[in-house]
Parts: C-alpha cells; structure tokens; sequence
C-alpha cells in the first residue's frame, strides 16, 4: 500500500477544476487506497475491465451505498447527505444502477424491452428534427448576442426526447433539469441538503403520480411498460417504478448535456479538428466516440468488494469500498496512443466512458445518436462555436460538464 500523502484526493477543488493531472498520478500507482475518502481507486484501463466484468466480486449495490450515504467519498465518514435527501431508502430497495444479479439482472430486461431496434430508429427521427430546430435557434441566438450552448442545445435536445419517451410532458422540462441538478447536486462537495432534499422529494411526489395513473389507465410509453411489468410474477413495488423513472430521466439527460458542453470545450482546444468535422461532418460518430474517450462525462462509479481479492497486483479485504476512475482509464497510454490529444478519426472503440459488462449503461445508444445528431448538425452549418463569455463547470465528482457556455459565432 502507498502512503496516503502520495495519492491525489480526487474530491479536492483543484482535482474537480482539472482531474487529468491526477489521473495521470493514479495510474503511476496502480490501485492504491485513499485514506482520506475511505476508498480504494482503481485508475487503469485494464484493472478497470477486470472489476467491471467481476460484478459478482465488486458489488454495484455495496459501492452505490457506501457512496450516497457518505461512507466512501468526500464527507469525512457517515453523514446526512443520503438519509436527509431520501437517497437510503432508494438504495434499500432494487434499483438498476445500485443492484447485483439476480435483482440486475431482471430490471435490466424489463427496461431493456422497450429500447427495440424500431423504437431506436422512432427516437432518431424525432432527435434529428429537434437537434436542427434547436441548432438553427442556437445559431439566430449568436447573431443577437444571447446564446448558451448550454441553455439553447444541451439541455432541451435529451430532456424533450426523454420526456417523450417517458410520455411525461415536455413542457416540463424546466422541472425535469432542476430535479436532475439537484440528484447530481446531491453527489457534489457542496450539496446543499434541504434544497436538494425538496426538489427530489417533489420529483418523486411527480413520478408517484404518473406511475399510479399508468397502472390504471397504460399507454404506449416506457413508463407504462416498467409499471405493468411483472417478471416471474414478481411485480415491481410503486416505488421501485418510480426509481425507475427517475434514473431514466436522469441518466437521459445528463449524459448527453455534459458530453455536449464537455465537446465544445474540446473542439475549442483543439480547433483543427472542428475543421476536419466541417469539412466532413460523417466524421461525427467516430467523433463522439473519440469524446466519450476524451471527456467523457462521467468520471467513475462506485463498487464494494464481496470478499477478499485481488486486482492490479494488489489484494483488497472485505467490504472495501472502490472507486472505478472511468475518465482515468481512458487516458490509459497502455490502451490509446497520444490519449492526451483529441483526435477524431481515433479508433476510439476500447473507451469505457459508459462502463462494461453487465452494467454498461443502457443509455448509450441514445447520448451517442443525441451527441452525434447535434454536432453533425453544427458541423453542417459551418458554425464555429467561440467563448462569449466565462463558462460555469458542475461540480460534481461523479458528472463532469458545464452549467453554462456561452458562446458567439
């Protein structure tokens, strides 16, 4: 084991500003364990394969725990956080992200029947005709100097298609974000607890209310499909629907708005590439790929070992809460060449940005299509995004984006 003064805490300011240094530091070290956040980290991409595809070995339901509760991460030990925005009971009962097999295992086929190669190809007709109609806005924006990639792209282009899949009204989406926010806020150093635990209440009081009107009267959207669904006859409870609920629109919404916001400021930093998109705006799924590579917006994920082993070279106990550094690995030189230059006609497959194995998320496909569509559209238009003013990152040490860009042409 390294001395704790040698491993960079990765909840620090400075880390949240600019994590790459210390990813970089990380991998020099192999699986270390950090005192200070009560966790071990596990930051190259090899190592970080080998836990993803041993769920049977490192716990999503332990690690999920330990880390909204505050037993693993910033927080100095067991604190308020999950017990005063309801965060225990949400992980006391089965939900996708926070579930080992058997339980992932059948709430990923009930959600996964509803993501049909004819429903994919539904949603990516619908995303294409919005992502035009919010890139024109966006463009009309620039010329009358008030436009925020953020506000104008990022966020309406994932919170309307996901609110059409749900079959909730789009019209509230300015709900939707500020109880996405506070669900993210809830994860960061500076949530603040009663605000957060007010607007997550009210998204669950929402969801409580579509859930029951779905089972009594089902349509044709996901919702009605989870709420009616009864795998071995086993129903799900109201509750465990609506944790579905929320976790779909969540994780429907914040993927695609951090990648987006994520790629500009990468375009921005490497302005030659944005050429060779205009240029060729086929590029662009090999681009978003390289993306998700390169700033990707989730971070890393939490796992919890179920019994002594061994990753790395480097034997953990029982109970030992892991932190699984995803945008670490895929800066990995033993995985990309040049992995710290944005490059995108990469062959960016190896990526791990939406994680692997059982619990690859099952959003991806849609933050790619939403990703590559708005871009692609950008691109097509010849526009060239430039910094209007100062952006606002998140601050969270799960999601890393941008609150606000705003750009001129």
């Amino acid at each position: 084991m390294r001395a704790t003064d040698t491993i960079p805490d990765l909840f620090s300011p400075a880390a949240l500003a600019d994590p790459f240094p210390c990813y970089a530091a990380l991998r020099r070290l192999g699986v270390v364990h950090d005192e200070v956040n009560r966790m071990w980290v596990v930051s190259r991409h090899a190592d970080v394969l080998e836990v993803l595809h041993r769920p049977e070995d490192f716990s999503s339901a332990g690690g999920y725990g330990a880390f909204a509760l505050g037993a693993a991460g910033p927080g100095g030990g067991e604190s308020a956080r999950g017990r005063g925005i309801g965060l225990d009971r949400a992980f006391g009962s089965r939900v996708l992200i926070a579930s080992d097999p058997p339980e992932h295992t059948m709430l990923r086929r009930i959600v996964s029947r509803g993501f049909t190669k004819r429903a994919m190809a539904d949603w990516e007709a619908r995303a294409a005709r919005l992502a035009d109609g919010l890139v024109d806005g966006l463009v009309e924006r620039m010329r009358v100097g008030d436009a925020d990639v953020v506000r104008d792209l990022a966020i309406p282009l994932p919170v309307t298609l996901i609110a059409e899949i749900l079959g909730v009204p789009a019209s509230r989406m300015a709900d939707f974000r500020r109880w996405s926010e506070a669900l993210v806020g809830a994860l960061s150093n500076d949530i603040d607890i009663d605000r957060s635990g007010l607007e997550i209440a009210a998204m669950v009081g929402y969801f409580s209310e579509v859930v029951a009107e779905r089972r009594a009267m089902p349509g044709v959207d996901l919702i009605s499909a989870i709420a009616r669904s009864a795998p071995d006859g086993d129903e799900l409870s109201q509750f465990e629907v609506v944790m579905f609920c929320i976790l779909l629109l969540v994780a429907g919404n914040e993927t695609t708005t951090n990648l987006l916001g994520n790629m500009v400021h990468a375009f921005w930093e490497h302005p030659t590439e944005w050429s060779r998109l205009v240029q060729d705006p086929d590029l662009a799924p090999p681009a978003v790929e390289e993306g998700l590579r390169y700033c990707g917006p989730v971070q890393g994920l939490f796992r919890q070992t179920t019994a002594p082993t061994t990753v790395g070279g480097v034997s953990l106990p029982a109970g030992a809460n892991v932190y699984v550094s995803f945008a670490a690995a895929n800066r990995d030189d033993r995985a990309f060449a040049e992995p710290d230059r944005f490059h995108v006609g990469r062959d960016a497959g190896a990526q791990v940005a939406f994680g692997h194995g059982i619990h690859f998320c099952l959003g991806a496909q849609l933050a790619r299509m939403e990703t590559r569509l708005a871009i692609a559209a950008l691109a097509r238009r010849g526009v060239t995004l430039r910094a209007a003013g100062a952006a606002v990152p998140t601050t969270s040490p799960i999601l890393r984006g941008f609150r606000s860009i705003p750009v001129t042409a």
